[in-house]
């Protein structure tokens, strides 16, 4: 059985490389599932150094979540001495938050930036909590519940529950907020009967459909398409995401509701993590509490230049007039997906 596992993962392992290889168009080894070749003729460097892991992030070149591992990468590297690399593969090379999940319970993929709301279908997570609609008033309460000691057992949670997955750090990616095709939205009833393109996930699902709208799950990757065809009439994304995705040239109506502020979180290999050293262990979790620092400082300032960028673009720009109908709206919501966790809501909502 021990074999034919091995065998499953080397075969993950070789088709995720594939995939890279084709979407980035890169020749030659690369690191991946703790490989220990990877790109040196690219970097540089003057010995080889003794692991190479591999990071999945499903946004671009310049976004601030591509940046952050970016930056998670040069900590690892500086902190090990040269001995441990990291090496990124943006753009959704790896595949989507599934697929990258899978892949890391079966050791194909080492590391990778998830979501609490795509996290919420792996199992009954305390972190399902997080991704509830209108859960935290703003960025300040966001952060203050990351750093807590709720927080970390939120994370500990994720490994807890035999996810194959050990959560790292918080990262913050924006609020994530609607935006459309055809005409802006600023009340409650804009939004009946939109088809609205949203993550796939069962809660996101359900808080679309509670707003009026048509909730339609596709992929990521085919929503530009979707939304120039017509085929959706709207989606949410945090600004800096629908900056980066051009979304505006498609959808130029940009409402700023607020609907969920579901924090990303650096995520690890349970396979690869039994591989480690304590030494090298210890590298990556103190990678990782630099990298939210940083994600932390830099996040406001990429919110603002997206806006900024958006304006300029002649996105116009709403805020919502009513509210608190938005929020009433959640309840069943609420009733159906936080039974399961008003004790982590309740300690949530109780931090000033």
């Amino acid at each position: 059985r021990k074999a034919e596992e091995k065998r499953m993962r080397e075969n993950l392992r070789l088709a995720l490389f594939a995939a890279a290889v084709s979407l980035a168009g890169v020749s030659g080894l690369t690191g991946c599932g703790a490989a220990l070749q990877g790109k040196r003729e690219e970097n540089q460097r003057v010995t080889e150094p003794e692991l190479v892991l591999c990071y999945g992030e499903v946004n671009q070149e310049g976004h601030i979540m591509t940046e952050s591992a970016k930056y998670f990468a040069g900590r690892v590297e500086e902190l090990s001495g040269g001995r441990m690399v990291v090496e990124i593969y943006p753009s959704g090379q790896m595949g989507d938050d599934a697929q990258c999940y899978d892949a890391m319970k079966m050791g194909a993929l080492d590391l990778y930036r998830g979501n609490s709301a795509s996290l919420a279908e792996c199992g009954e997570l305390m972190i399902s909590a997080l991704a509830l609609p209108y859960l935290f008033r703003d960025r300040e309460h966001f952060w203050k519940v990351c750093k807590s000691d709720l927080g970390r057992e939120i994370l500990e949670d994720i490994q807890n529950h035999d996810t194959g997955m050990i959560g790292l750090a918080y990262l913050d990616e924006g609020a994530r907020n609607f935006f459309t095709t055809d005409s802006p939205v600023r009340r409650l009833e804009d939004m009946k009967n939109r088809k609205i393109r949203m993550q796939i996930s069962d809660l996101m699902e359900d808080t679309v459909s509670a707003l009026g709208a048509k909730a339609v799950p596709i992929s990521y990757a085919e929503l530009y398409t979707a939304l120039e065809s017509g085929s959706v009439e709207g989606a949410e994304n945090p600004p800096v995401s629908y900056y980066c995705n051009r979304f505006y040239e498609v959808a130029p109506y940009y409402v700023k509701d607020c609907h969920t502020y579901a924090p990303g979180v650096i995520l690890a290999s349970q396979v690869t993590w039994k591989n480690l050293t304590q030494e090298q262990r210890q590298v990556l979790l103190k990678a990782a509490e630099l990298t939210q620092e940083y994600n932390k400082r830099e996040i406001e300032q990429a919110d603002e230049q997206a806006y900024k960028n958006l304006e300029w673009m002649g996105v116009e720009i709403t805020e919502v007039e009513d509210p608190e109908a938005w929020r009433e709206a959640m309840k069943p919501v609420y009733e159906k997906y936080g039974s399961r966790f008003w004790r982590v809501i309740q300690r949530v909502e109780a931090m000033e």
